[in-house]
Order: structure tokens, then sequence, then C-alpha cells
């Protein structure tokens, strides 16, 4: 891409007219530096200035500098159109800013009055081959250079040897945690669903992006139980629905238990790889359906625990739950090769951060005609304010209290109607002859380390808050309703030595899926649906 412009000349005594386009606007009564020379601004205004031009001279095109240049209109950055066009207009209030400096702190004002001929030096670098034959976004990144920060050269050339450490800074350090996420949080969203072993409804919004979450989580998890057989179709639908914004960094499955972790794309450099661990607590049957799976990994030097369980069913199997439990705890072999100070038995002790999700299967200890009838007289959700009707009833929350399992762990407050059992299809308690007591059997349950190093930072709130915690009352496949959580976690950074999973993640589900999409928001619009990616 290249701008001329031609200088037209009229008689002896005429001004020096300029045709109106962008040289004549960014550069005024200026002779344009050539392309990778060093030219003081200063010289090359009183050289232009002193000099008259010749006749032949003013018949020449001129090519102007491919100079990257950011033009700012009041305090907004307007991003450039590149059209094939030679000639484009833009409006006489543009303020004319020098790419080199990354904050562009001196005005118009200060670099005529008090910058110094040394300071108002500007380096130019030839870009020719980009924008000559590079695309018009690869053109419009080197002409609107603010998007990324830089780099010094100085710092990259030095090393530090010491272990833990590949540079002058940190990759996983405090200066890049800081860059990355000044506030050093992330939001995290923990779903679990019991999908009964029927595939899902084409619809996803509901449970992946409800409506109560104002944005979208750093770092989404999916569990399930009973999944459907075709795993692939569930990963990609979650990829389609999310959008590609994140990507499946992780998942892992036993039997009919499935995780997936879909991780933002600007964090997933930051990320270790992946380390997984399954149970099952029925190895006799062919068929695995009750047990355990869990995904682990650092964030920066934040370590990360995901399970996801199926626990024994029935009303009256407490201790069996407790014990299945118990042998979760005792058997997840985590972490294998990421590092962990004064490795515990208990796989939960040796995290920042432990997410235990899934079909839990703890029951209302209630007769189920005055469960129906607290059900028929109450509305949902919940005042958070008030104590819930039957909890107090609940199996789990027992268990919690008096530390028979789950030590160190807590529940947000459950404002939703009970998640089992419902017939599929409807939105009504099982009418089967089983008559099974509606309950709270779907739980999201959170726990942090007892000890931790903040790095210093003061926090005001506890390191892992639950910010909210709700069913999905619409999704009618299956006989159990999805629940979900958002939380919200405190960042620590790390050293190098933490082994990185270097950008990995499942390329075959980010591309099926955004294919879908692609052609989902065609048929939307009514067109032909016809997508492809490279």
């Amino acid at each position: 891409m290249k701008l001329n412009i031609r200088m037209e000349h009229k008689q002896k005594g005429h001004k020096l007219k300029h045709k109106n386009t962008i040289s004549s606007l960014l550069m005024p009564n200026k002779t344009p530096n050539k392309v990778g020379v060093v030219v003081n601004r200063s010289q090359s205004a009183r050289s232009n200035s002193s000099r008259k031009l010749t006749p032949s001279e003013n018949n020449v095109d001129i090519a102007i500098s491919k100079r990257p240049l950011s033009f700012e209109c009041g305090n907004h950055i307007n991003h450039l159109s590149l059209k094939k066009d030679k000639h484009a207009h833009f409006d006489d209030s543009l303020n004319r800013k020098n790419s080199i400096s990354d904050s562009n702190v001196y005005s118009d004002s200060t670099e005529t009055t008090d910058l110094s001929e040394n300071k108002m030096t500007e380096r130019c670098a030839s870009h020719e081959s980009v924008l000559k034959d590079g695309s018009a976004l690869e053109r419009l990144i080197f002409l609107v250079p603010f998007a990324l920060h830089l780099i010094p050269t100085e710092k990259a050339r030095q090393r530090n040897f010491l272990q833990g450490k590949i540079g002058a800074s940190s990759l996983l350090g405090a200066a890049e945690l800081d860059r990355i996420c000044p506030s050093r949080e992330l939001t995290i969203f923990v779903g679990t669903w019991n999908m009964n072993g029927h595939a899902p409804p084409k619809e996803l919004n509901d449970f992946v992006l409800p409506v109560g979450m104002e944005h979208v989580p750093d770092i989404l998890t999916f569990g399930t139980q009973e999944s459907t057989s075709e795993k692939f179709e569930w990963e990609v639908s979650l990829q389609e629905t999310i959008g590609p914004s994140h990507l499946l960094f992780n998942s892992t499955s036993l039997g009919t238990l499935h995780l997936s972790i879909f991780i933002r794309r600007d964090l997933i450099w930051y990320v270790s790889i992946p380390e997984d661990a399954s149970l099952s607590v029925r190895p006799g049957t062919a068929f695995r359906t009750k047990g355990a799976i869990a995904s682990s990994f650092m964030l920066f030097g934040t370590s990360f625990l995901f399970v996801t369980a199926h626990l024994t069913a029935h009303q009256e199997k407490v201790k069996e739950r407790v014990s299945d439990v118990k042998r979760i705890v005792n058997s997840l072999d985590l972490p294998k090769v990421l590092p962990c100070k004064n490795k515990n038995k208990d796989v939960t002790q040796n995290f920042d951060y432990v997410f235990w999700s899934g079909d839990l299967n703890f029951r209302l200890s209630t007769p189920r005609s005055k469960v129906l009838e607290w059900l028929s007289k109450t509305s949902f959700p919940l005042p958070p304010h008030l104590p819930h009707g039957y909890m107090h009833h609940d199996q789990l929350c027992s268990v919690l209290s008096d530390g028979a399992a789950f030590k160190g762990f807590c529940e947000a407050k459950i404002t939703f109607p009970p998640t089992y059992k419902y017939d599929p299809g409807t939105q009504n308690f099982d009418s089967s002859s089983k008559q099974r007591t509606p309950a709270y059997t779907d739980r999201i349950l959170y726990k942090q380390k007892s000890v931790r190093r903040l790095s210093g930072h003061h926090l005001e709130n506890p390191p892992l808050q639950c910010l909210i915690y709700d069913s999905v009352p619409s999704i009618t496949t299956s006989d159990h309703k999805p629940v979900w959580g958002v939380f919200k976690a405190h960042l620590r950074p790390g050293l190098d030595n933490i082994p990185l999973a270097a950008g990995m993640f499942n390329r075959d589900v980010y591309l099926e899926g955004l294919k879908r999409r692609a052609a989902t928001l065609k048929r939307a619009k009514g067109e032909a649906v016809v997508c492809s990616l490279q």
C-alpha cells in the first residue's frame, strides 16, 4: 500500500497548495523522512522551509514514510479503515502522535516548546514487505501498534541462571502476572449435571452462559455423570456455546463420568501441564458409573484441583457415601510432576483451591409429602437472608457440620429448588411407582488451602469466594437439573520451574465448535450454510 501526494505549482508569488489527502493532514509543509533513516524532526522542518522547490520537483510523486502512526481524536483512538482507494479523508481535528511514544505522553504544544532537538528524534523502520504483501489485518497492526506492549531488547538479552528463572523477568513472575491480571483475581465457573444417559438439548446457553452471569469467567469447568456416550459431540457443543474466547484445555473421563476444562485464550501460555487421576468405587463392574475423576494444573503460581464424582445412591446409604469420599480423597495421587511441598495423602490438602462437584446423592431426611407441601407454598429463588426450609434435614449438611467427610470444604447457600428427581421432559417431580422424595443431590463444594503465601498483598476478602450458586430449571432432558456456581480466586506469582503446557489445547474441538457456531449464525440470518475453516 502506497500513498502518494502530488504537489501542484502555481504562478510565482502564489502559495504552494496540497491536495486534501492524508499526508497534508499528517505532515504539512514537511519533507517526509526516508524509510529506515534517522532524521532530526526540527532539522527536517528547517530544511524544508528554507529551500524553494524547482518546477520539476513540484510534479514529482513523493512517497510518504511508511512509519506507523496512531491518530487520536479527543480521548479515543480511532481505528483506521484500510481500503485500496488511494484517497483517504480524515477530520481536521485529528492530532498526530508518534507511535514510538507508548503512552503518547507529549502533547503538540509540548513538542514545539519544551522538547530539545535531541528528544525530538524519531526512528523510522521499514515495513515494506508487510505493507506491500501483507493482509489488511497485518497492515492495520502496523498502522495502529498500541495493542501489544513493548519488550525492551536490553531486558531480553539478560540472563538469570538461578534455579526457577529463565530471564530477567519470570514468565510466571509478579511483573507478568500484574500485566496480564492487574487485580490478581480471576473468575471460575463450575458446572455439574447428571445427564441420565440422554443427549443434551441443542440450546445450552441457560447452563453454559446463564443469564445471572454478567461476564464469561476466565475458567469454565463442566463435570457430568451418566454422560452421553458421544463425548466429542458434548465437548464441541460446549465450545460452540462458549465461543472463540476460550479453549478446551483438558478433558478426562472414566466410564460415564466426564470432566472438561476451558480456559481463556490469553491465559493458556501461563498454565502448567494438566494432571489427571480417577477412581471407581465399583471396580468389579464392567460399566463404571460410580466413582470420581480429577484434573489438576497450575496457573502462574496457584494450584487448582477439580473433582467430579458420582457417589452411591439410595436414601439410606449415607455411610456408604461417606466411605466413597474417604476412598477417593486418599486414592487420587495428585500432583505427580507439579511442584508440591509436603505432599499429603489427602489429595485435597495439596492444592491452593479445590472444587468438588457432582451427583453426591445425599438426600433430604424428610417425608416426601412434607417436602412436596413445602415446595407448593414456596417461591424460588429463596431470599438469601432467610433460613432454608428443609436444609437442616439435608444429609450432606449434617456430614459437613460433624466433619465425617469433606473436611475443610464449604458450600454456598442454596436458594434454588431441589434438583432431583424429575420426570424427564417435564418440570414434575417423580411420578413413577418409586415416588422418590425431591432432594439436592447435585452439589458444588469448594476449599482453599489453610496456609497460603499471597505475595505480600493485603486482601480485603477471602482468597476464594462464591459469587453465584444456582440451578438450571429450564433443561428437562434428564431427571436431574444442572447446577452451576461462579467463584472468584486470588492468584499468586510462580517460578519458571513449573512444567508448562506451552499453549496446549484441543484443536479439533476448537475448530469444529467454531465451524458450527458460524453455521448457526448463518442459519439465523437466513443465509446459506457454507463454512470453511483452515
